[in-house]
């Protein structure tokens, strides 16, 4: 496979023609995996597949005339996020080494370039974020998963596995291949892989062993930024087999937490990689110490530097003797380091006496200096009243459209905005999970005690496939399904489960009040009575819309895949991986937030004239309401008047009904005993029965959760992928009308609204 050829684009490599020229017989550059198929290529190197055929037909050739015994090829794959130019600039430097000691290399460059964006988003978290060390690391972790980090990380993956699968790689493993084939004992190959090169490798050595390449002597990996589990599966049974030795040169975990990526966060990029990068949050990563040491498959099997083993590791910093000794001290620094890079070379020849590495007149950054452009705030800085809005009614599917929702969240915009908050709104396509995310992130990250923040949803709502099991751990029993708001990508696998919600209500500060008023459904149970426009004109009740949607399987299928889970890696949790929302030592947290919920869990929640029922009631009280009323007395007077079809109640701790409502919190509230509560809430996460909400508190601190249109009840289910019909409402409102004696097992579900949201994640 080929890429059409794009016009080129100005030289950042500060190569001459004539260094261009003479890197051909060595790099082959790479886009998106490809090749290219002419020399009109955006950037400054191309290589076609001419040019692969010309290393074999030409140039290798000539480097063995005259040498005795089979030379050894070393095959280069550097880190996937640096630039085209660095990746350039550093075989121009090292080629001539490398041939000196009797080596032909090859380099593949990547040209995926990514690593500027990423850093940009990184960087713009820098400025607003409270406080250093850790929680400043866990807001940049937060920031690059719900932004770039994990879209960019998982481009690169699929660009090295794009390229052993028909790509240039496997362009390249057909040749040598062939050429080994023609030429017995000529050769011996060898690969070498830094950070994400060793994913690279993953793919490539199991290619060109099917190609014809029947043993790779050395395969040497700097700080592998590759998962322990694609390691397993591509590369460590082929030890003894069609790899001769593997050795890998990483740091020690203090040297890792010592590091630090675009000096924002405080640890190495595999830090940010484990917890940011990969769809499943903690997945161990081969070059991190713990995660080798954490595994039984591998803690073993690596032996220490110079044993019998043929699989060595080189913690860095090490000093043990010529063919094991690293001096790399950051993560980006193994390339350039010569006690590493000479060492990897004697393994290769297989002798203690080489040409000294040539000291690189700078070590090639892997982060850019600067960011290029950091993004003004959301809120003002000075704001200690901040609301974030969010209404989606455009959703891409037809069937999926509602009519109301952007309304809500004017409607709630409006009466915080008189209330004196700093209010920032998205609608309809603004809505996506990553904007949603961020913006949430930023709410809680830059709040401070004395702060009081509000968050605000009015669209879909559905369940999720449970993916690590938390929905079990929290008493969800046979239900398994974590409840998810719907953004609008949803369809693509973007849903917003209370997971993602709980990370980010973990990092609230101490006396930072925060309420969450939700105006969708969120399991399937509840239905949304919503009025066709027609309808809406004459203020009549015909016909029933809700708001939720049920996944196809198509749908389920691309949120596991979203969050990296597919049939042959299962469904359970990484080793090391904490789960949110999990109980700690058996026993849940305490209940420490307040729920508004706009029915009963037997009841369902209904919108007339373009609002929400609840929106309409409780939205106009809220200025007369705000530092006057406590939390039940608010109740009150939304429940005055509101009439039979659906009534609203509170949940929580009793402790707080009495507390002012979205009034500033002066400090940590005590959490209430056990069984204190009335109504109580319980952990886990979104309830799995209509809508309703909650909030994380941090360290103790109050959290106050109001919630709109709380659904409930078993009943008829929608076909799935599809909203419910009238015929189905209707039967849905005879189940739950039978099935109010189940109320009390039920409330403490509802109660529950993200709630990982209020269980604390144990880093």
């Amino acid at each position: 496979m080929t890429i059409p050829a794009t016009p080129s684009a100005p030289r950042g490599s500060g190569l001459s023609d004539a260094e261009l020229a003479a890197l051909k017989p060595h790099v082959i550059n790479l886009r998106r995996g490809q090749l290219a198929d002419g020399p009109a290529r955006e950037g400054e190197y191309f290589s076609t597949a001419a040019d692969v055929e010309a290393i074999f037909a030409t140039h290798l050739p000539a480097f063995l005339a005259g040498r005795s015994g089979p030379v050894p090829l070393m095959v280069n794959a550097h880190g996937g996020l640096v630039t085209e130019a660095a990746g350039l600039r550093a075989p121009a430097s090292r080629i001539p080494w490398w041939k000196e000691n009797g080596v032909y290399p090859i380099y593949f460059v990547w040209e995926t370039g990514l690593v500027t964006s990423l850093a940009d988003a990184l960087a713009g978290w820098l400025g607003g974020s409270r406080g250093p060390g850790d929680f400043k690391d866990r807001i940049v972790e937060l920031a690059a998963r719900f932004g770039q980090g994990e879209r960019v990380w998982g481009e690169m993956k699929g660009y090295a596995e794009a390229a052993s699968a028909g790509g240039g790689a496997s362009v390249f493993a057909d040749a040598l291949g062939s050429f080994m084939n023609e030429h017995r004992g000529a050769l011996t190959v060898h690969a070498v892989g830094h950070s994400a090169g060793s994913i690279f490798h993953s793919y490539f050595i199991p290619a060109a062993v099917k190609a014809g390449v029947d043993r790779f002597e050395t395969v040497s990996f700097l700080a592998p930024a590759v998962r322990t589990d694609l390691f397993k599966e591509k590369l460590k049974d082929e030890v003894d087999q069609s790899i001769g030795r593997l050795s890998m040169f990483t740091m020690t975990d203090d040297r890792e937490r010592a590091d630090n990526c675009v000096r924002v966060y405080g640890k190495s990029l595999l830090y940010l990689v484990r917890a940011a990068f990969e769809p499943r949050i903690g997945d161990p990563i081969l070059g991190l110490q713990d995660s080798v040491r954490s595994d039984p498959d591998l803690r073993d099997w690596f032996g220490e530097p110079d044993s019998p083993s043929s699989a060595q590791v080189v913690w860095s910093v090490a000093d043990s003797g010529p063919f094991s000794s690293s001096d790399a001290t950051s993560h980006g620094a193994f390339d350039d380091d010569p006690a590493t890079m000479e060492s990897v070379l004697r393994r290769i020849v297989d002798r203690k006496d080489v040409t000294p590495f040539p000291l690189p007149r700078a070590v090639e950054p892997l982060w850019p200096t600067q960011p290029r452009d950091v993004p003004a705030p959301t809120w003002p800085h000075s704001a200690t009243r901040k609301a974030l809005c969010v209404g989606i009614n455009a959703y891409p599917d037809a069937a999926d459209q509602l009519s109301g929702c952007v309304a809500d969240a004017g409607a709630w915009a409006t009466e915080l905005e008189k209330a004196g908050f700093a209010v920032h709104l998205l609608a309809d396509a603004q809505a996506t999970r990553s904007e949603v995310l961020l913006r949430m992130l930023e709410l809680v990250s830059t709040s401070a005690p004395g702060d009081t923040l509000v968050v605000q949803y009015a669209g879909h709502g559905t369940t999720a496939p449970d993916l690590d099991g938390d929905e079990a751990a929290s008493g969800q029993g046979g239900n398994m399904e974590d409840e998810a708001l719907c953004p609008v990508d949803f369809r693509a696998g973007e849903l917003i489960i209370d997971d993602d919600l709980g990370l980010i209500w973990d990092q609230l500060p101490d006396g930072v009040a925060l309420t969450l008023f939700f105006d969708s459904c969120h399991s399937g149970d509840g239905q949304r009575r919503i009025l066709s426009q027609a309808e809406l004109e004459q203020e009549t009740t015909l016909r029933r819309l809700p708001r939720r949607v049920v996944l196809s399987e198509a749908d389920r299928e691309a949120f596991r895949a979203r969050r990296g889970y597919t049939s042959a890696r299962g469904s359970g949790r990484a080793a090391d991986a904490a789960s949110p929302g999990a109980p700690v030592d058996g026993q849940q947290k305490p209940h420490r937030e307040l729920l508004f919920s706009a029915c009963q869990p037997t009841e369902l929640a209904y919108e007339t004239a373009g609002h929400g029922d609840f929106t309409s009631k409780a939205s106009p009280l809220l200025a007369d309401a705000i530092g006057k009323l406590t939390n039940e007395q608010f109740l009150g007077r939304v429940v005055d008047g509101f009439g039979d079809r659906q009534h609203p109640k509170i949940n929580g701790e009793k402790a707080l009904f009495d507390r002012t409502f979205l009034a500033a919190e002066e400090g940590a509230a005590p959490a209430a005993p056990a069984g204190a509560s009335s109504g109580g809430a319980a952990s886990g996460g979104i309830p799995s029965v209509g809508a309703a909400a909650g909030g994380v508190p941090a360290s103790g601190e109050a959290v106050h959760a109001a919630a709109a249109h709380n659904g409930g009840g078993a009943g008829t289910l929608t076909a799935v992928g599809k909203r419910a019909g009238d015929a189905e409402v209707a039967a849905l409102e005879a189940t739950l009308a039978a099935a109010a004696g189940a109320a009390e097992h039920r409330a403490t579900r509802v109660a529950r609204l993200l709630r990982a949201i209020a269980d604390v994640i144990e880093e």
